[in-house]
């Protein structure tokens, strides 16, 4: 691949990676350049790690000696690299990389003051790398890419899931509220996408954010409005929404009608003041003039029957966000494709185990077969699935699944998931659970 051919691929995923996390095209592109030199390196061609950033990635992992300068002198250590199914892959992680807590100077940043942030945290030990990286920003004119106009980086919608990393929100009955929010919120992403509406996420992956991070993503969005998805915990029971002492509300009033209508307990639509003049939460408080709603959609340590419903509507609670927000709006809405559909009269829901821990999404069981949605089993391992919305083809791992689709949902055979992702399967009819795990399974 040529040099123009290799910025133009990279910057194309860069500026969509720039308009998720506000990390400047151009420091993602020049770093691309110099890490795996020109996409000819190594690592990238057999890893397809275009960054050098070292550990285990979706598809394992890669050793190599690589050069370090220690106390200003240049060693050779040998290191372990994340390996990825494809350069995609990587550049998404590399901005997940960027997006913890040392590099939040970064988000929003020029290029310039960019490079030198990541130099700062520690992202390199080479003393010349900042000046290589504004060398090939200003001699390939990278920093076009800062502006280039983009569907996605005026979006009317930001989503964000509640919550992540190392805060895993509220928990109860097995599930940690974290996992929740990113399913719902992964879900409503790729309806809206798919209905038209310009929308963006916060977190596409099981990543930590800082209050100052998120809001700031939220604010620096260009997005009029977000919806922030949480799972509540108290023991209480049904959902509520909240507003900013700013708001009219409606929004607020709107969304938790669509929850009522799917089904679901009506507990309350408030506001809530700090100090006067301010809003509590700092979902409101520090999000600017995005018009912030938060929805919590059930009580995760509820003894009523809150918990059994996450399980089992948690989607169809997604859905009615979305139907709710177009009609807010006054955007065309369209149901999810029905077809095809599993028949109700065969049809179980299946519960998931992976390595011990449960998952807040279901499978279903038909003829015998588990089928298991595949982008929550996938991405609760770091594998990132592939889909070609073309062919509609879903692959994990270089594995291409017989997969069906559900409400916009791809679930494939829980047996042939699993080999793609590595894992052993067993199933337990006493409890409708499949459980996937690494090793043998013993009986």
């Amino acid at each position: 691949m040529n040099q123009k051919a290799f910025i133009e691929t990279i910057a194309a995923l860069a500026v969509q990676e720039m308009a998720r996390s506000g990390i400047p095209a151009s420091l993602t592109i020049a770093q691309a350049i110099l890490e795996s030199g020109w996409g000819a390196s190594e690592l990238a061609v057999n890893a397809n790690n275009l960054f050098g950033i070292k550990g285990t990635g979706p598809a394992g992992s890669y050793e190599k000696v690589s050069d370090e300068v220690v106390n200003g002198k240049k060693i050779q250590k040998k290191s372990t690299f994340r390996k990825y199914n494809n350069w995609t892959e990587s550049i998404r992680d590399h901005t997940d990389f960027l997006l913890k807590p040392i590099y939040a100077k970064v988000i929003g940043a020029n290029w310039k003051a960019a490079c030198q942030v990541v130099y700062d945290a520690g992202y390199a030990t080479d003393p010349e790398y900042v000046q290589k990286l504004i060398d090939r920003i200003i001699r390939y004119n990278l920093n076009q890419y800062d502006k280039e106009t983009n569907p996605m980086s005026t979006p009317t919608l930001i989503i964000d899931p509640g919550h992540g990393g190392t805060d895993p929100g509220a928990s109860g009955n097995g599930m940690k509220e974290k996992d929740i929010n990113l399913q719902i919120s992964l879900y409503q992403y790729a309806r809206f996408q798919a209905l038209g509406v310009p929308v963006i996420l916060t977190r596409t992956t099981d990543i930590s954010l800082t209050p100052e991070q998120r809001t700031k993503l939220v604010r620096d969005s260009g997005a009029k409005y977000c919806i922030s998805n949480h799972i509540n915990a108290g023991g209480g029971d049904g959902a509520e929404t909240i507003y900013s002492i700013h708001s009219d509300g409606k929004l607020a009033h709107q969304l938790a009608e669509g929850l009522k209508t799917a089904g679901q307990n009506l507990r309350r639509v408030f506001t809530r003041q700090g100090k006067a003049n301010y809003d509590y939460y700092f979902m409101h408080r520090d999000t600017g003039n995005v018009e912030t709603v938060i929805v919590e959609y059930a009580f995760i340590d509820s003894t009523k029957d809150d918990i059994e419903q996450i399980q089992r509507d948690w989607k169809a609670w997604a859905e009615a966000i979305v139907k709710s927000f177009c009609a807010f709006i006054g955007f065309p809405y369209k149901p999810p494709e029905d077809s095809p559909q599993p028949p109700s009269k065969v049809v179980d829901k299946v519960s998931i185990e992976i390595n011990g821990v449960r998952l807040a999404a279901q499978g279903y069981l038909q003829d015998k077969v588990s089928h298991l949605p595949v982008r929550a089993v996938a991405e609760a391992l770091g594998v990132v699935p592939v889909y070609d919305p073309t062919t509609r083809q879903v692959t994990v791992n270089n594995h291409d699944l017989t997969e069906t689709i559900e409400a916009g949902i791809s679930y494939a055979p829980a047996r042939e998931l699993a080999a793609a992702l590595g894992l052993q399967v067993e199933w337990i009819q006493e409890s409708k659970t499949v459980k996937l795990m690494k090793g043998c399974v013993c009986t």
